[in-house]
């Protein structure tokens, strides 16, 4: 799609022009549907063959005028607020800012004590926790956040946002989905449907949601709490598909999947991948350690929106809260999870506070850095390795997003550099090397066409031939002395 110029109906509007010949054509949609979402769109959210969401135009109204103000929501138009200018607005009067995270009320890291919010969540429970909160407190009508459901013929997604409007079906929300959504369908029905809401989502997403509340007085009104959670990057449907067809499930037969199923007495990051297929009309279920497949690693990057690598929120920076993994090392060790919690919301922070005092919730006060040290990979690849990303951009000529990090290669070495160039490449290849495995029905394809890329990216993180001679040396010495 890079580079590719959209001819435009006539009537369609400059703004849907100009959406999809630099956000589109560059490769920057995240198929999150707030396009789609702005009244009198002409746009729909569809699969492409690669598992991506992403938007197009929809034929039907080929012949409809529309005004549609699509740049002014979309979080990678570059014309839209960017965070910093969102949280300002929305936070600046209760919260400090940290350079990093964004703006806060309050830090935390645990878990929920109560019930068994932590057995059935990813990590901690604190993100259902919270909004079963809200639901109780009477503060909401109704959550939209990612459920799963079974494919069909006509509709082979895994997992789709829905409303919840019971504690069932709040619970039945629990868990990480590493998985394509959009939301301009689920949007469609809050205007339909008034009523106090929260919804759960990836930074991108919230964002999307906040410049959508500026624009659409529904869901302004309606869309009370935004909770955030964590983010990596996100995941085309091929990444479900990579990990069942290692299990024996073959793309297309795949009819669910948990992508974090707890392990007891392993290290949080040592989780279970569980793929549900159906064969002689029984469900089987397979399940392994994400380590004993090939791709589980986050660092390679498989199955990457290109967008992705150019967006610089990994804390959900414009969310009322925000939820993830505490990676620090007096946590990690917890197989059950804990959670690193954001607040920026005085009305939550109160949930909290007293959830503490009753025993509910298990928190420890944490300072800025503290979470931003918890998430210091990702933030690492989306300041130092987006500045040379956006560098690598403006040399070629294309065109890109506004961030607020500027593009720069001189901060980094040859050595980083090029850690950032195959993190690029093996993200863009397997997408093609997929798709091409899928025609030739052999996952073998796809390893043998990743492999290469796979290899020199990890021998860049080898310690040098010497140090590592001098360290077999020592083991071998202590050997005997």
């Amino acid at each position: 799609m890079k580079g590719q110029t959209f001819k435009m109906h006539q009537n369609q509007s400059e703004e849907v022009s100009t959406l999809f010949n630099t956000v589109v054509a560059g490769g920057y949609c995240v198929g999150c549907g707030a396009c789609a979402s702005v009244r009198d769109s002409p746009i729909n959210i569809t699969l492409d063959k690669y598992g991506r969401l992403g938007a197009s135009l929809d034929p039907s109204n080929g012949s409809k005028t529309s005004n549609a103000s699509v740049l002014a929501v979309c979080p990678f138009s570059g014309v839209s607020d960017n965070e910093d200018r969102i949280g300002q607005e929305l936070f600046s009067e209760n919260c400090q800012y940290h350079h990093k995270i964004g703006y806060y009320l309050a830090n935390y890291a645990g878990f929920v004590s109560e019930k068994d919010f932590r057995q059935h969540g990813s990590s901690g429970g604190m993100g259902t926790w919270i909004i079963n909160e809200l639901f109780n407190q009477d503060l909401i009508d109704a959550v939209i956040h990612v459920h799963g459901q079974k494919p069909s013929a006509t509709d082979p997604m895994l997992f789709r946002f829905q409303i919840s409007d019971s504690v069932d079906k709040i619970r039945a929300g629990a868990k990480s989905r590493y998985y394509p959504i959009e939301m301009s369908e689920v949007l469609d029905l809050v205007r339909k449907r008034p009523g106090r809401y929260a919804i759960v989502g990836v930074p991108c997403f919230i964002k999307a949601v906040r410049l959508l509340a500026k624009h659409d007085p529904i869901i302004g009104e309606s869309i009370r709490f935004c909770i955030g959670l964590v983010c990596g990057h996100l995941k085309t449907t091929r990444f479900a598909d990579m990990f069942a067809w290692q299990c024996g499930v073959k793309p297309g037969h795949l009819l669910a999947i948990n992508f974090r199923k707890k392990i007891p007495n392993q290290d949080a990051n040592r989780y279970g991948i569980e793929v549900v297929s159906n064969q002689d009309n029984q469900e089987i279920k397979t399940t392994k350690s994400n380590h004993d497949f090939y791709g589980y690693l986050w660092g390679h990057g498989f199955f990457k929106y290109q967008a992705c690598d150019y967006c610089d929120d990994v804390i959900a920076e414009t969310a009322d809260i925000v939820v993830g993994d505490a990676w620090l090392p007096q946590y990690v060790k917890d197989s059950d999870g804990t959670n690193v919690v954001v607040v920026r919301n005085p009305l939550i922070q109160t949930l909290i506070e007293s959830g503490i005092a009753s025993g509910r919730l298990n928190l420890d006060s944490i300072n800025a850095d503290e979470v931003a040290k918890s998430q210091d990979a990702g933030l690492r690849h989306r300041r130092d390795g987006l500045a040379y990303r956006l560098h690598l951009q403006d040399k070629a000529g294309f065109w890109r997003p506004k961030k607020r990090v500027k593009a720069q290669f001189d901060h980094l070495n040859k050595k980083q550099k090029k850690i950032y160039e195959l993190r690029i490449s093996m993200a863009s290849q397997s997408h093609i090397a997929f798709d091409e495995a899928l025609k030739l029905g052999n996952f073998d394809c796809f390893k043998n066409s990743m492999n290469p890329i796979v290899e020199k990216y990890n021998n860049l993180y080898k310690p040098p031939l010497l140090k590592r001679f001098i360290s077999r040396l020592k083991k071998i010495l202590n050997l005997y002395f």
